[in-house]
């Protein structure tokens, strides 16, 4: 393949291009007046807080040129992510260029001095414009907050967008990062005959904040080897050879353009493409490249020392302004534009030349806001997957795999519309969701042996062990329009705990964006739950994520904790309507007791709370709750139990199985408290039984007046190997330690004197004894506890 040579005209418009972006990155750092710099600079032009990070800026804007130049010369859609961290004045320059702000922010951002001067003024200021990517700026689809999730999610949106370029910025210094170092990984599962494509360019400008970067200290030779060793094709660009950058740039780009298109046709004309070799660039430029190269004596361009702001005391220090006067005439941005009679800037003709149609840029890839772009779901018949009312009361069955079945008939529903896929840390099997498999198979691009089970090149369920490669795919494909589930073993879910935070902040702030329009929910299935991670042992016992995620905004976040299988299938279904937000599904995959008929489970999930009237009394003397399938199984046993010890005792069951920042369930308790006493009585002792840490509960609960009433019963971070049943006993929240609790609340209510409740407490704590005895010596629960069934 040869390489395509350049014009001296295109050189010489990408050169003055990035002359422009430079110019422009660099004052909305430091100015905030005489921001084109018609006259010398003097210290009042000078803001009172210097914030940003110039040393990323110049390879953002370098790299953002030559993308319009593929734009323009292929008439391709594409996505720019920048992995660098606080490189936004760089972002913003060239959507300022592109006309991208003044299109969606015309009466603040007009083409002319007045929206430079803006932008300027308003970069890093408080009621301003982040330091960062972020969903105000057009075409943004990450937060760059935080560095190492920008390749995941580049390969997210690019999966069912066949015509879709990402091209991923990745700084040396991001690349060091766990997230960004597993998703080269990717490659291994995207199919190019059905998806897009990536292309990922490694800005290696040698430093992070104080000191070198790892691929800044490696030679050409090493980079080579690396990056073919994880399936790449790499093409080096350095500013050190003796050819030309800028020249070396545009080969560079022309080239990876040419081998995804070629890799691209030949799977779509039916080869089957085995382990295709996408391009990477590796592109050395000096960090902070054509700014001031030092001053008293000390190197800044090339060097850790131009990471952030360089001759920073410029308000005060008149060799600091000097200096920086200096660096912005180097630019020479008087010559790149001119003013017409409406006072818009009116760009020369070559930096027009690589401004695309605007609906090509980037800032304007619809792709990237949501509403129209989002393919709704037709969804399955709930009543052909439910358990039916033939099947009594307490019948067991399994939760995961009923959302399998859903998830299957999803798919066969929605197979022409490709919109929905899921995102498994290898666990579609054991996480029982292996019901999809009989419509679908698992993605993989290298080698299929004739023995390997449920894997194609076009599968639609994306599994790797990577927690953190998979979020981020996810967090990819939903805001690009489609819909995903992220199953996982509850314990490593946390994991990925920061990069949801990511993904929250970043739907919380598109709502309040005019441009920016919904855009289907994250949806974190919590399946190997702490309750049966008895073989697993301590390591597998952790609902920290749940917790977590409760501390975000009610309006983003909802954890879901159906009861039973019924229930799984009206929450799944819910959460795939649901729209700018992440919910969490915590739901068993074992077998347990099936309470409510599909009627019952849609009508609990309008509030998320219900009183089960099959199980509960009038004029209750407690309340018994559950809230998580396997602590409400042990709820309903202990119902049963304490009505054979006191058949006379009467008890309220309520199920909780839906929580957010502001309460339980979708109840207004807040501003309407009385409705915690309409369910939760207004005087007697409520045990509560809880699937994860009781704190979160009694965070829950504490504005409420009766929350003294409340003994709330949770995970208490004891575990090991065990059996199922005994990882209750540890934590308190089986049934003989329930009833225990309801023992002692029924003798402080004088509803049983002291001798009853001696007798019960004794009579449940010699039961966990025998139980202890049992297991120790036959290493399983009794299959009267194991094979337990509710009955009235």
């Amino acid at each position: 393949m040869g390489f395509f040579m350049s014009t001296q005209q295109e050189i010489g418009a990408l050169k003055k291009f990035v002359r422009a972006t430079n110019f422009l990155a660099t004052s909305q750092i430091y100015l905030k007046q005489n921001v084109l710099h018609k006259r010398a600079l003097a210290h009042t032009d000078i803001k009172p807080r210097l914030l940003g990070h110039w040393g990323t800026c110049p390879g953002i804007n370098f790299v953002y040129a030559n993308i319009n130049r593929l734009i323009v010369k292929n008439n391709r859609s594409f996505v720019y992510l920048v992995g660098p961290g606080h490189g936004f004045p760089a972002v913003q320059a060239n959507l300022f260029m592109e006309g991208s702000l003044s299109h969606f922010y015309p009466e603040t951002i007009p083409y002319n001095e007045e929206g430079i001067s803006d932008i300027c003024r308003k970069f890093s200021a408080a009621y301003g414009y982040p330091s960062h990517a972020n969903p105000e700026a057009p075409g943004q689809i990450l937060e760059g907050g935080e560095l190492g999730y920008s390749l995941s999610v580049a390969w997210g949106s690019v999966l069912d967008n066949p015509d879709l370029i990402a091209a991923c910025l990745i700084g040396d210094g991001e690349s060091e990062t766990g997230p960004l170092a597993a998703s080269w990984y990717a490659n291994r599962l995207v199919d190019p005959a059905t998806n897009g494509a990536v292309l990922p360019i490694v800005h290696i400008n040698g430093y992070k904040i104080s000191g070198p970067t790892r691929m800044g200290r490696m030679s050409h030779e090493e980079l080579d080897l690396e990056f073919r060793g994880l399936g790449y094709h790499p093409i080096i660009v350095d500013d050190q050879l003796e050819e030309d950058v800028y020249v070396q740039m545009l080969n560079a780009m022309d080239t990876s353009y040419d081998m995804i298109t070629e890799i691209q046709q030949r799977a779509r004309s039916g080869e089957d493409v085995v382990k295709p070799r996408w391009p990477v660039i590796l592109m050395r430029t000096a960090k902070g490249w054509t700014g001031t190269a030092q001053y008293n004596g000390k190197k800044l361009e090339g060097n850790c020392e131009s990471h952030q702001v360089i001759v920073n005391k410029c308000a005060t220090d008149k060799g600091h302004l000097d200096a920086l006067d200096t660096w912005l005439a180097s630019y020479k941005f008087h010559e790149l534009y001119s003013i017409n009679d409406k006072g818009e800037l009116i760009f020369d003709q070559e930096i027009q030349s690589l401004l695309p149609p605007k609906q090509l840029t980037c800032g304007q890839q619809h792709l990237s806001y949501g509403g129209e772009v989002v393919r709704a779901l037709t969804n399955p018949d709930l009543s052909k997957l439910a358990y039916g009312a033939e099947t009594p009361r307490g019948h067991r069955g399994h939760s995961m795999y009923k959302m399998g079945e859903w998830m299957r008939d999803a798919m066969k529903l929605n197979r022409d519309q490709r919109n929905l896929r899921i995102f498994s840390p290898d666990e579609t099997y054991s996480n029982q969701l292996q019901a999809v498999f009989e419509e679908t198979n698992r993605a993989w691009q290298w080698p299929i042996e004739e023995w390997d089970q449920d894997m194609a090149r076009d599968g639609r369920v994306i599994e790797l062990l990577s927690e953190n490669l998979l979020f981020g795919m996810m967090h990819g494909y939903t805001v690009t329009g489609r819909h995903a589930m992220f199953p996982t073993y509850e314990s490593f879910s946390q994991v990925v705990s920061s990069m949801a935070d990511q993904y929250c902040k970043y739907v919380y702030a598109s709502q309040g964006v005019h441009f920016r329009k919904p855009v289907p929910a994250c949806n974190v299935v919590l399946s190997s739950l702490l309750e049966r991670q008895d073989h697993n042992g301590y390591s597998h016992q952790n609902p920290s994520f749940l917790g977590a995620m409760l501390e975000k905004h009610p309006k983003i976040i909802s954890a879901y904790l159906p009861a039973d299988g019924n229930s799984t299938l009206v929450y799944t279904e819910r959460a795939y309507a649901d729209r700018d937000k992440l919910n969490i599904i915590v739901a068993g995959k074992k077998d347990l007791p099936q309470w409510l008929t599909l009627d019952e489970a849609r009508q609990q999930a309008k509030d998320g709370v219900m009183i089960w009237d099959f199980a509960s009394d009038d004029n209750p003397d407690v309340v018994l709750v559950g809230c998580g399938d396997y602590v409400t199984q042990e709820a309903m046993a202990a119902l049963v139990l304490i009505r054979e010890i006191l058949p006379r005792v009467r008890i309220r069951f309520v199920s909780v199985t839906e929580l957010t920042s502001s309460g339980l369930g979708s109840l207004d308790f807040q501003s309407k408290p009385w409705l915690m006493d309409e369910v939760f009585t207004s005087d007697k002792g409520v045990i509560f039984n809880y699937h994860g840490y009781p704190n979160t509960i009694k965070k829950l609960v504490f504005d409420y007046k009766g929350n003294r009433r409340f003994r709330i019963k949770g995970y208490e971070e004891e575990g090991s190997t065990t059996t199922p049943f005994d990882m209750g006993v540890r934590n308190g929240t089986s049934r003989y330690h329930l009833v225990i609790d309801m023992a002692y609340k029924l003798f402080q209510q004088d509803v049983i004197d002291e001798t009853q409740h001696v007798t019960i407490t004794t009579d449940m704590l010699q039961r966990l004894v025998e139980h202890r005895n049992y297991i120790k010596a036959n290493g399983v629960d009794p299959i009267s506890l194991e094979n337990w069934i509710w009955t009235r």
